[in-house]
């Protein structure tokens, strides 16, 4: 990927408050939050929602972690907040990322990062080295609103979901299409950058797990999961937990 043009990767470790973007990068944010400025606060609603769903998969007993989409290793990573002993897999597609993420994660025992593209799940899942005859917690935070409908990712889903043991789970998040959201700035935001941005329907999010157990309480904002009545926030992410 040209450093001359603005990362998704870099501008959502830009969100968080890190040190990792570009002036490209920068300036691609801020022109975004000049026109949404509550992505900062969603980005960080996501960046929770991770941490509490980690939390609740390693108490239900899973050690085994695929964070697709990962972008670059930044506050509270999913090897930071899962059990010690865990194996923990990072994937993206980006080669800067991946690098980037190995050289971080070099001293880090049990989690290491692949190359690898959420639209071809399927090597991933061959090349990860976990154990698929064993629960997987498959993380996807933010990634599907970089796939559109030519890419068919209810059928990544559901290729996903044979390839996992039973016992396994999806978490998933997703931006927001709602007629109170600012839908079209957020995606000419990103129409310069090396990603897209597809927002989908709660509906649309729903059709897409097919096949799968959705967990209560079912497709709700991020920063409301688990508890369908706490504070909506933003609602510019939708967030679900599934199972095999």
């Amino acid at each position: 990927m040209s450093m001359d043009t603005p990362n998704v990767a870099r501008m959502y470790d830009y969100y968080l408050g890190g040190t990792e973007a570009t002036p490209v990068d920068r300036a691609a944010a801020e022109q975004v939050l000049a026109a949404v400025p509550q992505v900062r606060v969603a980005v960080r609603e996501n960046r929770r929602f991770l941490e509490r769903v980690v939390t609740q998969l390693a108490a239900a007993g899973i050690r085994q972690f695929l964070d697709v989409g990962s972008g670059l290793p930044t506050q509270r990573n999913v090897h930071e907040i899962a059990p010690p002993g865990s194996r923990v897999v990072y994937v993206d597609y980006d080669h800067y990322v991946v690098d980037r993420s190995q050289a971080l994660l070099a001293e880090v025992d049990d989690a290491t990062c692949l190359l690898g593209d959420v639209r071809e799940l399927n090597d991933i899942l061959d090349r990860c080295g976990l154990d698929l005859s064993q629960p997987v917690g498959v993380l996807m935070l933010a990634v599907l609103n970089f796939v559109g409908d030519e890419d068919d990712p209810a059928g990544l889903l559901t290729s996903l979901r044979k390839r996992l043991a039973e016992g396994s789970c999806l978490a998933l998040s997703h931006g927001a299409r709602e007629d109170t959201n600012p839908v079209e700035e957020i995606e000419t935001g990103y129409r310069r950058t090396n990603g897209q941005a597809v927002l989908r329907t709660r509906e649309e999010v729903l059709g897409l797990l097919a096949g799968w157990q959705v967990q209560p309480p079912g497709v709700v904002y991020g920063a409301q999961w688990p508890d369908a009545t706490g504070d909506p926030g933003t609602r510019l992410t939708f967030a679900v937990l599934c199972r095999v």
